[in-house]
C-alpha cells in the first residue's frame, strides 16, 4: 500500500512564505496538500542495500523503565547486554503507552504520528503521512511495501497494540491471553517460540506487560515489580534459547525497548523515572562491526530494525539508525 502524505504549513521555506496557512485551516485541519515524497534511503547498512541480519525479534517490555530495572535479578538481560550494545534512551511525552509504542513501531515523534493518549485506538490528530488503512506507515507496513514474500509476526496480550499496525500487514497476529499476568506474558512467549521455531519470521514482535501492571499496583521498584521484571528475564531466556536451539542465533538480532518508566504507581509525569528507557540490540558480532549513536530515543526503534534487515524507510520517520559501522 503506498502511503499518503498529508502536507503542513511547516513544509514551506522561506522564499514562499507568500500563502501561509491561515488559523482557520488549522482549526479544521484543512492542511495544504503536498507532493508525496519518495521513500529515501537510511545511511549506514542501507548505503549498499545490505542487511546485518535475515531475522529480528523486537521485545516490547511495558513499564520497563532504565531507572528501574532490577539487574541482579535479570541475568538474561544483563547478558544480552553484555554481548549487544546498550543504552538508556528517552521515549516520547506524554510518558504513556500507545503515544509511546506507537512511537517505536512507526518511527516517529507523537507530533507527527498523532497519537495522543495512552489508548488511542486511532490517531488523536491527523497524522503527517497515512497509508491505505488510514494509520502512519509502521515497521510491518514498510517490510510488506518491500518485500511481500517476508513473513512476519505480531503477539500481545493488551489490545492496545492491534490499533497500531493493520491486520493485513502482518502475516500472524494474536492477542494473547491467561487467568493471571504470568500467564498472559507467558502465552506471548509461547506463541512467539513456535512462530520462530516453525515460521523463522522476518520480524517477530512479543510484549510483555507485567512490570506495568504490577508498577501501577504496588508502585515502580517495589518487591511486586522487582519479581515481575524477574518474570519477564525468565521469558527472555527462553527466547534466546529458543534462537539457538533453531540455529536462528547467528541470524538474529534482538531488539528490546520499552515505552516509559514510572513513578509511586502512575506514569506520565515529566520526569527521568518516565521518560527513561532502555534500548538494547544484541546479535553476533555487533559489537565489533557497530557503535551506538547516542543520544537514542524511542523514535530509533524502526528504523533500526529496517536497517539491520536492509529495508528503506519513510520520509516521515523522524528516527535514525541507531548504530553507526565502526
Amino acid at each position: 500500500m503506498t502511503p499518503n502524505v498529508i502536507g503542513a504549513g511547516m513544509l514551506f521555506s522561506l522564499a514562499t512564505t507568500m500563502s501561509l496557512t491561515t488559523s482557520a485551516d488549522i482549526a479544521t485541519n484543512r492542511y495544504l496538500q503536498a507532493e508525496a515524497q519518495p521513500y529515501k534511503v537510511y545511511d549506514g547498512l542501507q548505503d549498499t542495500g545490505k542487511s546485518a541480519v535475515e531475522h529480528v525479534v523486537l521485545v516490547g517490555v511495558d513499564g520497563l523503565g532504565a531507572r528501574w530495572i532490577p539487574w541482579e535479578k535479570m541475568p538474561n538481560l544483563a547478558k544480552l547486554r553484555e554481548e549487544g550494545l546498550f543504552t538508556v534512551g528517552r521515549n516520547n511525552f506524554p510518558t504513556a503507552s500507545a503515544i509511546n509504542w506507537a512511537t517505536a513501531l512507526f518511527g516517529t515523534i507523537v507530533e507527527l504520528h498523532g497519537y495522543r493518549r495512552w489508548n488511542s485506538e486511532k490517531p488523536d490528530v491527523p497524522p503527517v503521512e497515512v497509508t491505505d488503512f488510514g494509520i502512519p506507515p509502521c515497521i510491518f507496513h514498510e517490510i510488506r511495501r518491500q518485500e511481500p514474500s517476508a513473513y512476519t509476526v505480531s503477539l500481545y496480550n493488551w489490545k492496545g497494540l492491534g490499533f497500531l499496525h493493520a491486520t493485513n500487514e502482518v502475516d500472524y497476529v494474536r492477542y494473547c491471553r491467561g487467568n493471571t499476568l504470568e500467564a498472559c506474558d507467558n502465552a506471548v512467549i509461547e506463541e512467539g517460540l513456535v512462530q520462530l521455531s516453525d515460521k523463522h519470521p522476518k520480524l517477530t514482535f512479543l510484549y510483555q506487560s507485567m512490570p506495568d501492571e504490577c508498577g501501577h499496583k504496588t508502585g515502580w521498584g517495589s518487591p511486586e515489580y522487582t519479581n515481575a521484571c524477574a518474570l519477564v528475564d525468565m521469558n527472555i531466556g527462553r527466547l534466546v534459547a529458543c534462537l539457538e536451539r533453531t540455529g536462528l542465533r547467528d541470524s538474529t538480532a534482538v531488539v528490546i525497548v520499552a515505552d516509559h518508566g514510572g513513578q509511586g504507581t502512575r506514569h506520565g509525569m515529566d520526569n527521568l523515572d518516565c521518560f527513561e528507557i532502555p534500548f538494547l540490540v544484541a546479535f553476533p558480532d555487533v559489537r565489533s562491526s557497530f557503535r551506538l549513536r547516542t543520544p537514542v530515543i524511542l523514535a530509533d526503534t524502526a528504523p533500526t530494525i529496517a536497517a539491520l534487515l536492509g529495508y528503506s524507510v519513510p520520509e516521515s520517520w523522524r528516527g535514525r539508525f541507531a548504530l553507526a559501522p565502526k
